[in-house]
């Protein structure tokens, strides 16, 4: 039975063995073999891919709706900054402020989070004027309109709640404040990351 197994294992070694230096030397993969490339290095930021729209059009059929055929193409261009005796300012201003820019959104980016902050808004308004929410309860009511918990932010500020959501999929933020209306809005995330504000600056 030692001199079965002796051979048995003699014969494993030489098998991983030669799978082993079939490898040495060859690096790439075959021509044929599916890329692991990330079709995101070639798309805006801010730009969801195929996929990803495709899964939040399903999650959110209404909104789909509204934005079918709005194509991804890029916003207009910002203000140009001040020049001049003002443009040294304005330089220092923006660079002051810069970890407060977001991402700008693309047109169908910005069409679903318009989209978005309209129905949350909707489902907000009869709160915002007799029984005014307090954090949890705004948090159940995202919760109820399909926004998961681990997604939402919510927090208090100037008095009333407000929350940061972020919807993955189409890579995008929707911001409100539970004032009477709501004050809900889409926005890009921060450079900084995420979807809510950062603290901070110098």
């Amino acid at each position: 039975m030692r001199h079965t197994w002796s051979r048995t294992a003699t014969g494993l070694a030489a098998a991983v063995t030669a799978l082993a230096l079939a490898g040495c030397g060859s690096t790439s993969a075959p021509s044929n073999a599916p890329s692991n490339a990330s079709h995101t290095e070639s798309r805006a930021p801010g730009q969801a891919g195929a996929e990803a729209l495709a899964r939040h059009d399903r999650l959110f059929p209404e909104v789909a709706a509204k934005c079918a055929g709005v194509a991804a193409t890029p916003p207009s261009a910002p203000a140009a900054a001040p020049t001049g005796d003002g443009g040294t300012w304005a330089d220092k201003y923006a660079e002051n402020h810069a970890y407060k820019q977001t991402v700008r959104l693309l047109a169908d980016a910005q069409c679903r989070g318009e989209a978005h902050a309209a129905r949350i808004a909707d489902a907000l308004r009869p709160a915002g004027t007799s029984a005014v929410l307090d954090e949890a309860g705004l948090r159940a009511a995202l919760q109820r309109l399909g926004y998961p918990a681990e997604l939402v932010n919510v927090r208090t500020s100037t008095g009333a709640p407000g929350f940061d959501l972020e919807i993955p999929e189409a890579i995008l933020c929707v911001s409100g404040l539970l004032t009477s209306p709501p004050d809900v809005h889409p926005h890009g995330m921060y450079l900084d990351g995420g979807c809510t504000e950062p603290k901070g600056g110098h």
